[in-house]
């Protein structure tokens, strides 16, 4: 067999998703490994596989998309946004996302997979209305947390689309789990090409 020597990089869907998402403005390496807490091999591997794919472009300015990235980012867009930092819950920061077009879902089952993921806690909403509320019980999120739902209105959330907010111990994680929650309910949308990577 041919082992290759050193540690083996790693990354999960979950971060490839979010360089994806991040490289909509032009960044650097050092700053992709520091926001989403991974290794510069990690990051330099996973870097490597995107331009191999044709949908980054790098320069010395740093890396960003290239056309065909933006294809791809546009398409994932139709089906989950990129994450917005939305302040802390319960003390720890958090990020929130939108899903479009919900399938089925059981919000107790997305919480557990968030907190699986690194996750402190999770919030599924749905917008009905023109307003986020807990679909269990239809009750307005501004009722007990008028101040997120302020922070909320950056996601531009419609009719009918899910809002996912996940917090956990660092920015890092709470950015993840909120990608995991996405790719739970709409892992269909991400071509095989970016789900290979992370194998």
């Amino acid at each position: 067999m041919n082992w290759k020597r050193g540690a083996y990089p790693e990354f999960t869907l979950e971060d490839a998703i979010a360089v994806l998402f991040m490289l909509k403005t032009p960044t650097g390496r050092k700053t992709i490994s520091e926001v989403l807490e991974l290794g510069e091999g990690s990051v330099r591997t996973l870097l490597k596989k995107l331009s191999a794919l044709g949908l980054i472009d790098s320069t010395q300015r740093g890396h960003s998309l290239g056309k065909r990235g933006e294809e791809l980012v546009s398409r994932l867009e139709e089906c989950f946004s990129g994450v917005s930092p939305v302040g802390a819950v319960n003390g720890y920061p958090a990020y929130a996302l939108t899903v479009r077009k919900s399938p089925e879902f059981k919000s107790i089952e997305l919480r557990d997979e968030a907190i699986r993921f690194r996750a402190r806690g999770a919030m599924i909403l749905l917008v009905r209305g023109g307003e986020p509320v807990f679909p269990e019980d239809g009750r307005p999120l501004k009722e007990t947390m008028p101040e997120l739902v302020q922070k909320l209105s950056t996601l531009k959330a419609e009719e009918g689309d899910l809002i996912v907010i996940t917090w956990a111990d660092n920015p890092a994680d709470a950015m993840k789990s909120a990608y995991h929650v996405a790719l739970t309910l709409k892992g269909e949308c991400v071509p095989e090409e970016i789900k290979s990577l992370a194998r």
